[in-house]
């Protein structure tokens, strides 16, 4: 795994390298700066496939350079592991926005390095299989994905992947963590859209109801992943100002103005289905994913009129 680390201080990229070599990760390329590691991946003939960014830094900060990272071709889905200190650990919720993948805490910590390194290679490992399954430079071919393979979000504002979601999770206390929700949107006929469109469209109308999901969350703090298969999930924190029929109602309002086009298109329009939010609780502390299964498990057909019924 190709890893790029920067931090503005020597002496703890000093310790940081041969901590990361007696864990197996060789190949590591040291910035000390935002603007110097964006000159290294400009010039890197190879492209990295994990970034380590220290969150506090003089100039562009790691966040920044996370966000900046993920504007470059070729970037949009890079790993990126936020290393943080317990006195910064304030900026993790701007980190994930920013697009951030996991983190690491100062001082080093082998035992983590090798815990959440391990579980970032297997996904970079996951990544390059799916790249090399990609056809050839020259071979005409359609976009497409499979129906429960994850679609890249990363130009949809608050989206990040299901491994990240759970890691931010991870990195909040006991009591922030009882104050977060989660609730899921379903699209009810996503089989029917896969199979009548194509994997390429398919595609295109998650990206789309990601997209209006985006636009509803600005009131309650963006933080959407995709989960395959036509299913979303959506961390809020508390549930006082969110209301299941209210934001489906919303939600419907946002698909109905993709119907004129789709009706020119010939696609199928999405049937959106929206659950009761989850409230964060003590046995979800061992394994954070169950929060998100049981709200995909919440979800019902609510009747908004009949218009976005089955």
């Amino acid at each position: 795994m190709k890893i790029l680390a920067v931090d503005d201080d020597p002496d703890f990229r000093a310790i940081l390298e041969p901590a990361l070599a007696r864990q197996g990760f060789t190949d590591v390329t040291l910035a000390e700066s935002g603007e110097d590691a964006l000159r290294i991946i400009r010039d890197s003939p190879v492209e990295f496939e994990c970034f380590i960014l220290d969150i506090q830094m003089p100039g562009m900060d790691g966040i920044e350079l996370c966000r900046r990272i993920r504007g470059l071709d070729g970037y949009r889905d890079a790993v990126c592991v936020m290393n943080t200190s317990l006195s910064d650990r304030k900026y993790i919720d701007s980190a994930f926005a920013a697009g951030a993948t996991d983190y690491l805490t100062k001082p080093i910590d082998e035992i983590e390095i090798r815990a959440r390194l391990g579980m970032t290679e297997r996904l970079v490992n996951e990544r390059r299989k799916t790249r090399m399954s990609v056809p050839p430079t020259g071979v005409i071919a359609t976009p497409s994905v499979g129906f429960n393979d994850s679609i890249p979000m990363k130009r949809i504002e608050g989206a990040i992947d299901a491994f990240a979601m759970e890691n931010y999770l991870k990195t909040l206390g006991i009591f922030r963590a009882f104050s977060m929700s989660a609730f899921a949107v379903k699209v009810a006929n996503a089989r029917q859209i896969y199979d009548m469109d194509g994997g390429a469209v398919f595609g295109e109308v998650m990206l789309d109801v990601g997209t209006c999901l985006s636009d509803c969350m600005k009131a309650h703090g963006r933080m959407i992943s995709y989960f395959g298969g036509g299913q979303f999930v959506c961390l809020i924190e508390g549930q006082r100002a969110w209301s299941r029929e209210g934001f489906s109602a919303t939600l419907s309002e946002y698909i109905l103005e993709f119907e004129a086009i789709y009706e020119d298109l010939g696609i199928t329009m999405p049937i959106i289905e929206v659950g009761e939010a989850v409230a964060y609780r003590a046995s979800y502390t061992k394994s954070r994913a169950r929060i998100f299964q049981d709200a995909l498990n919440a979800v019902q057909p609510l009747d908004l009129g009949g218009r976005y019924m089955m």
